[in-house]
């Protein structure tokens, strides 16, 4: 059973929207299933359909994707299939079709979502090119078709050269002049001729071939010409000879991959149906529905197909909550618009095809679309309008169900208002019953009151401009729809007085209603006015909230390239102060083999510029008040963290400390130590970045180094710079703890020691010393 009949799909307008698929394709064959398109018949298929439209919507936009165009190639491979030998421009047609499905393959075939598309394809390049090679885009069989071709075009073209110079010599001669009616050469009967006079008939033997329509000319072969054109004649029956045994052979290797030629062909049409569908969805701004298992048909910013840019959004629902949406309000309105728009959302779903409107507009699981829409009065079945509906909605009870989507237009219209109200809510009653959906339009006031009362009905109405009460053809869902009858009578010049007998004949519980509806209507817009602006203002914060995160994050991205600029200063400084120190010893300050000392003078000038660099900077420093509350013993373990180094205490001095690092002491600021914890030795704060450049920069005076653990290749770099930091600071002997082990780590770092060029001696220690597990260096003064 399809998913609408042909009435439905008439009464939807669908043959308008599948035009536009039509005109989207680019091949015969392509064109052909888009002009049969229909519903897919099971749920399944409708996600697959969706899923392969969605993967050419991709295609296209990533890669540029088109068709290229081919005619069905059907009835000239059938003739082939049974030994005819087939025309150059048909042969030619089926190339281009190949070539056009080839292309379209090599672009889809990596797509997982079209595998089931090209799985059948099989490349038939060598008959393709073959096809192609021999016939031009014109139908004509090319000299490179075959060697035997091109020599006997060559031969051609000479030969007719020759006859032409004969001819030419015949009409240049003085005795001829007279007989000869223009000075000219022409074909006729694929020979070359000479026109002459009749009169003159005899003047230049030859052979007549045609006469002028007046008779007055007659078109003569000389007889000297004749052997010349006979040559040509015979080259031209040869060349007749063997474009025919070319075509003939193309026609059988066409007959012999006929089946698969019509594979790749129809490979082709589908991939061409498929961008069609892509191209209109393109054209329309449109979305790929979500698709859900239950009943349902939830619309957001929808726009009719039909409408392009006149097209207002609308936003509609029905579903397992409201199973029937009732939608009422003024003539040409808009109320026919959202009911054809739902009903065609729901066949171009199931036919694969995207839908003009917002992300998460949902589609659900109907086995039944049928509607009533329009005036179906027939004359010839003697059926009036009313008569007709009545027949038609006995239809949709039939057959209604929970899987059925009914949309109705003008319930219960067409008779008797009151009677027509009743029948058109026993039937809406009755399709409740059975659980299917509906939307339905209407102008009665008893079925507007029933959608208000019932549960799992909604009303709907569209909306209007309450100073000029003309439609803006927009949709409001939960209020009901005014008719506006007098309101448009009094605006098309309906005259006062009619329009105030009118109001006074109308029931007083109608004028309630109706003046509740105005009221109600307004409310409703200033509602609307309300959260359009609420919406902006929404935006304009969240713009805002966006503009502040922005923001924060090029501060906090500053802040961190400014930290890196208060690491490089810092550490500038202190390779100044460790260069200062290296002069000082190269002076005679410092005794050789002796561990550097810094004087309190250089420790002060230091802790003031480190202090002065973080305040400069910017760089946060803890409370000086906290700082000197802060009591150390002497021998605490604390972190020194403009320098990463652990350090000895030896005097607490308030709010400085007198620490050992290695055989260097130096006076440091409270405020730049952290203390470390007893049982690891770590700080209890985090350390700070650069460790490796401010420990070069820090004091150079550890004398002993435990590499023990460690492998050759991890080892190498740190004694390295253990060395460096050693000569630096002038410290010497040096004690390198490696481990007794294999021996393997030993004895290559003293390979590595003895070609050092800052190493003097290189010595494993003495039983006292470590044994061979320590190895003693000297270094350069």
């Amino acid at each position: 059973m399809s998913l609408a009949d042909a009435r439905t799909l008439e009464a939807l307008d669908f043959a308008s929207v599948r035009e536009r698929v039509v005109e989207a394709t680019r091949t015969h064959r392509g064109r052909a299933r888009a002009a049969s398109l229909a519903p897919e018949s099971t749920f399944e298929a409708v996600a697959d359909a969706q899923r392969r439209t969605a993967a050419m919507r991709t295609l296209q936009r990533e890669n540029d994707f088109y068709i290229m165009p081919a005619v069905d190639t059907q009835p000239v491979t059938e003739a082939a299939a049974v030994g005819q030998t087939l025309g150059a421009p048909e042969l030619r047609s089926i190339g281009d079709a190949l070539s056009a499905a080839a292309a379209a393959y090599r672009a889809v075939q990596e797509r997982s979502d079209l595998a089931g598309v090209v799985a059948a394809y099989r490349p038939l390049r060598e008959l393709a090119g073959a096809l192609v090679r021999a016939i031009d885009e014109r139908g004509n069989v090319l000299d490179r078709a075959s060697p035997a071709l091109g020599r006997i075009r060559r031969a051609i073209a000479h030969a007719n050269a020759e006859a032409r110079d004969r001819i030419s010599k015949i009409l240049g001669s003085a005795k001829n002049a007279k007989a000869i009616q223009e000075h000219i050469v022409t074909i006729r009967n694929g020979r070359f001729v000479i026109p002459i006079k009749s009169e003159f008939a005899g003047a230049v033997p030859g052979i007549v071939h045609d006469t002028s329509s007046s008779g007055q000319t007659l078109f003569v072969e000389p007889l000297g010409a004749l052997e010349s054109n006979n040559r040509v004649r015979t080259l031209q029956l040869e060349e007749e000879r063997e474009v025919n045994r070319i075509l003939d052979g193309l026609s059988r290797d066409v007959g012999r991959e006929a089946m698969q030629i019509e594979i790749n062909v129809e490979m082709l049409a589908v991939l061409d149906l498929l961008y069609a569908k892509a191209e209109v969805a393109k054209r329309g701004d449109a979305v790929a529905p979500e698709l859900t298992e239950e009943a349902e048909v939830t619309i957001h910013h929808g726009r009719h197909p039909l409408l392009g840019e006149r097209a207002v959004a609308q936003s509609l629902r029905v579903d397992g909550d409201v199973r029937l949406l009732l939608i009422s309000g003024p003539n040409m309105g808009g109320k026919t618009v959202a009911l054809k728009m739902a009903g065609l959302f729901v066949i171009m779903t199931y036919c694969g095809m995207q839908l003009p409107a917002a992300v998460g507009t949902r589609i659900g699981k109907f086995a039944r679309v049928i509607a009533d829409i329009g005036d179906e009065q027939s004359l010839v079945a003697n059926t009036s309008t009313f008569s007709a509906h009545l027949a038609r909605l006995r239809e949709v009870l039939d057959g209604a169900g929970p899987s059925t989507l009914a949309l109705l237009d003008e319930i219960g219209a067409g008779t008797e208002p009151n009677t027509g109200a009743a029948l058109a809510r026993a039937l809406l009653e009755g399709l409740l019953r059975r659980g299917a959906r509906a939307i339905v339009s209407t102008h009665s006031l008893e079925l507007k009151l029933f959608a208000h009362s019932t549960p799992g009905v909604a009303n709907a109405s569209v909306r209007f401009d309450p100073a000029t009460f003309a439609p803006t053809f927009e949709l409001d869902v939960g209020t009901p729809g005014q008719s506006l009858a007098l309101p448009l009578a009094s605006r098309l010049g309906i005259e006062a007085q009619i329009i105030a007998r009118a109001e006074e004949l109308l029931e007083g519980r109608q004028r309630e209603y109706e003046a509740a509806l105005v009221d109600l209507s307004a409310r409703s817009s200033k509602l609307r006015d309300t959260q359009a602006s609420l919406g902006r203002e929404r935006a304009e914060v969240a713009q805002q909230l966006e503009s502040l995160a922005r923001e924060r994050r090029q501060l906090e991205e500053e802040r961190r390239k400014f930290a890196a600029r208060a690491e490089e200063r810092l550490a500038a400084r202190l390779r100044e102060f460790v260069q200062e120190l290296t002069r000082a010893q190269s002076q005679g300050e410092a005794q050789r083999r002796r561990a550097a000392r810094v004087t309190p003078a250089q420790t002060r000038a230091l802790s003031t510029t480190i202090e002065a660099i973080h305040r400069d900077l910017g760089i946060a420093q803890r409370d000086a008040s906290a700082d000197r509350a802060m009591v150390y013993a002497p021998g605490d373990r604390v972190l020194v963290s403009s320098m990463n180094q652990s350090a000895t205490v030896a005097e607490d001095w308030d709010d400085r400390l007198l620490v050992s690092i290695g055989s260097m002491k130096m006076l440091v600021a409270k405020a730049d130590v952290r203390r470390e914890s007893a049982s690891t030795g770590a700080s209890t704060e985090p350390r700070s970045e650069g460790a490796a450049v401010r420990l070069a920069a820090a004091a150079r005076g550890n004398p002993s180094l435990d590499v023990r653990g460690m492998r050759y290749a991890q080892a190498e770099p740190i004694v390295e710079k253990w060395i460096d930091d050693a000569l630096l600071a002038g410290t010497t002997p040096l004690r390198l703890i490696h481990g007794k082990g294999t021996g393997m780590l030993g004895r290559g770092l003293q390979e590595y020691l003895h070609a050092h060029p800052g190493v003097t001696a290189v010595r494993y220690a003495n039983e006292e010393e470590g044994s061979t597990g320590v190895t003693i260096i000297d270094l350069r003064a």
